[in-house]
């Protein structure tokens, strides 16, 4: 391995124009052990901007054995539901009621700031990290995550760092070419989401990648930053290869956008390789990025429940099966098809998802739906996601949602569409019952007419959350 190679390997994170070495992100992370053992808080509500800032403290908390609770966004009514399971926070929030660890990471951030004898100084005081691998150590620490539900009702869901720890390893093993042959790792997911630490965060802090601070929202400050990359004088400076390749960690709503108009075409011979997870992203939008960048995002298929099911990448004309990673066992309820897994992830008995699948092989399933999604209308059984398969395939539709809303007198079924082009030109040049009464004729071909969506919306963009998942309640305020 050459010298530059080995000296990329020992950066963890670029923070704009710095690049930041194990050695200062270790003493960072002692300097933060040291404050937070002065806290008697044994669980910490944990939430920052910076990927940097919250890794510090993720590990500074795991390595002195606090219980982290992870709130998936700082708004005050998230932080006061939660609140009551904590006895501190630990970032740039502050909530009523709990007292604030001061650990430096709120107003003066540390990287680079520390001299040598300061550094020494506290590796004196707390054990300092010899490598990467040491940051995993902890097996005393637990892990509180929230998942947003389809009501949009804030559910704890907690993990063992252990279990964690375990599925890092295993994506490392299944991926281990493309991370190989990797430098750098770019996201446009936050980290406080158990994909967004697993990928974000773990993955490449145990494989020896270094992490682009920053979660971007658009894929033009990605191509910028991956053209930047190729600047052969920056990269002397910095000791670095000349040519900087990445893998991108995104989400099925911002590949959709990006496949819309790929700015990153220009940049595809540095990208390593593209995921996708938090929702099913569709095969056309694979299809297109395969044109576009030569290759398939890597969709990764689980829960926070479940921690990663399977995946795959849709390189053929068709669809591919889902592989289930390695360690994981799998069988199919013969009454509902539910998928029913047996996994290292999941303390306890054989998980029953709600995900309806068909088997292929021991390693292999086929996606049909969600079991909790068919209802009885109109005293008929319909399965919403099958009214959205068959909407999807019309011109005008992008991206659909069908939900059940609650009349006066009976359920009512309601879509929310986001159109394509040709779909938005009709809209505006005819009525919006044009378009209705065109994609209720489509529905026909598969459903009566008594089961047909009876209200209609066209939002520009679907509400996606931070997560790239759609939360009922913010589908239900399109029909106030």
């Amino acid at each position: 391995m050459t010298k530059a190679a080995l000296n990329q390997r020992d950066i963890c994170f670029h923070i704009n124009d710095l690049a930041i070495s194990f050695k200062q992100f270790s003493a960072d992370i002692s300097h933060a052990r040291w404050g937070i053992a002065q806290s008697d808080a044994d669980s910490v509500l944990l939430f920052h901007q910076s990927s940097y800032q919250f890794a510090v403290g993720f590990f500074a908390l795991a390595l002195e054995g606090r219980h982290i609770v992870m709130p998936p966004n700082a708004q005050q009514q998230t932080l006061m539901h939660i609140a009551p399971q904590c006895q501190a926070t630990l970032g740039d929030i502050s909530v009523d009621g709990l007292a604030a660890i001061n650990i430096g990471l709120i107003d003066t951030p540390l990287i680079n700031s520390n001299s040598s004898a300061q550094l020494d100084a506290i590796d004196e005081q707390i054990a300092a990290l010899n490598n990467r691998a040491d940051l995993f150590t902890p097996l005393d620490c637990q892990i509180t995550f929230f998942t947003s539900g389809s009501t949009g009702q804030h559910k704890p869901i907690v993990k063992q760092f252990s279990q964690l720890n375990c599925e890092v390893d295993v994506l490392i093993k299944t991926f281990t070419a493309r991370l190989d042959a990797t430098q750098l790792l770019v996201s446009t997911v936050s980290h406080q989401h158990i994909y967004g630490l697993l990928f974000k965060l773990f993955l490449p802090l145990k494989s020896g990648l270094a992490i682009v601070n920053d979660t971007f929202e658009y894929p033009e400050h990605i191509s910028q930053l991956l053209a930047a990359t190729l600047n052969k004088e920056l990269n002397k400076e910095l000791n670095l290869d000349d040519s900087q390749t990445a893998l991108l960690i995104s989400s099925p709503a911002h590949l959709k956008r990006l496949s819309l108009d790929n700015v990153l075409m220009a940049n595809k011979a540095q990208l390593q390789g593209v995921f996708s997870s938090g929702g099913p992203l569709p095969f056309a939008v694979a299809q297109d990025l395969f044109s576009q960048l030569g290759q398939a995002p890597i969709e990764v298929f689980g829960s926070t429940e479940t921690g990663g099911i399977a995946w795959r990448q849709c390189h053929e004309s068709s669809p591919s099966a889902w592989r289930v990673f390695p360690d994981i066992s799998y069988r199919v309820m013969a009454e509902t098809a539910q998928l029913v897994l047996t996994s290292p992830y999941i303390a306890g008995d054989d998980y029953v998802t709600e995900d309806r699948v068909e088997r292929i092989d021991e390693q292999h399933f086929a996606m049909l739906g969600r079991a909790d999604r068919t209802i009885k209308h109109e005293e008929k059984r319909i399965n919403l996601d099958h009214m959205e398969r068959c909407l999807q395939q019309h011109e005008y539709v992008n991206e659909v949602r069908v939900i059940v809303l609650d009349g006066e007198k009976k359920q009512v079924l309601a879509a929310v569409i986001e159109l394509t082009e040709a779909g938005q030109a009709l809209l505006q040049q005819q009525s919006k019952k044009s378009l209705n009464d065109s994609l209720k004729q489509h529905l026909l071909g598969e459903f009566e007419r008594i089961c047909l969506p009876k209200k209609w919306r066209y939002p520009v963009l679907m509400p996606f959350n931070s997560q790239g998942k759609l939360v009922i309640k913010e589908l239900e305020k399109l029909f106030d």
